[in-house]
């Protein structure tokens, strides 16, 4: 399995051995909003992270900032790779109380969001406990990116840069109220408009002082992979990228 932008996640080719026991310390360093499935027009955060969580925070950590593309492209070969060796546990004609390590078989875990984690197999949750003094949920207004082609002045309103190219005529048009006119000059000038357009959205944070106590059962290379980045370079989030953590992992 080939790297992607120079990462080392050779760890995806060898099958999944959750030998290794370790307590994870999640301390916040601001306020978390850990949303679990796709919302409507509400964000509500979780109270604890769940495993998908602690999946992209280890990712985060380890740098494997892969776009969608690339990641089917590796889920694919790590789906090969299970399906191979599962034939080979079936070909010998083991009971699973003779084989050491049951070939783990792969599992779409993009379910709930646009996220598709690499590492879900390579670590359990046993536990998690907050260890807190003080607890505050509060709501606020947090900027989602939309994108709507057919809804010229939705859009517009939206953006708030455009090219100085077209500040002018964009100006005049709003002005006189023509949407026609509008709808033309965005449909024309696609390429000087930005991508998205953002509207305010209600979103759910937990502020709190003190820490998860996570128990964790996980692959040992994995382990240590995150505990040499942990040494060198703990800077990761949790939940959404204002989420912003201190990790502490140790072995049990």
């Amino acid at each position: 399995m080939e790297t992607t932008a120079n990462l080392d996640i050779s760890i995806l080719q060898k099958q999944p051995q959750l030998d290794c026991s370790v307590i994870l310390e999640i301390q916040p360093l601001a306020p978390l909003s850990m949303v679990s499935e796709l919302p409507g027009s509400y964000y509500k955060t979780l109270k604890m992270p769940d495993k998908k969580m602690l999946c992209g925070l280890f990712e985060n950590l380890l740098e494997w900032h892969i776009d969608l593309t690339d990641r089917k492209a590796i889920s694919k070969e790590v789906k090969q790779l299970r399906e191979k060796w599962g034939k080979q546990q079936k070909k010998q004609k083991k009971t699973l109380s003779e084989v050491n390590q049951p070939a783990i078989p792969y599992t779409d875990y993009t379910k709930g969001s646009m996220y598709l984690p690499l590492l879900m197999d390579y670590f359990d949750i046993q536990s998690i406990r907050p260890d807190i003094s003080k607890v505050v949920f509060y709501d606020d207004l947090w900027s989602k990116a939309y994108r709507r082609a057919d809804a010229a002045k939705t859009h517009i309103g939206g953006t708030s840069n455009i090219s100085y190219e077209i500040i002018a005529r964009k100006n005049d048009i709003l002005q006189n109220n023509n949407e026609d006119e509008l709808n033309d000059l965005f449909k024309n000038n696609m390429g000087k408009f930005p991508l998205y357009y953002s509207t305010p959205t209600g979103r759910e944070y937990i502020a709190m002082e003190g820490l998860y106590k996570t128990c964790i059962n996980i692959d040992s290379e994995l382990f240590i992979m995150l505990q040499r980045k942990i040494e060198t370079n703990n800077l990761c989030y949790l939940g959404n990228s204002e989420g912003w953590v201190d990790l502490k992992i140790k072995a049990l």
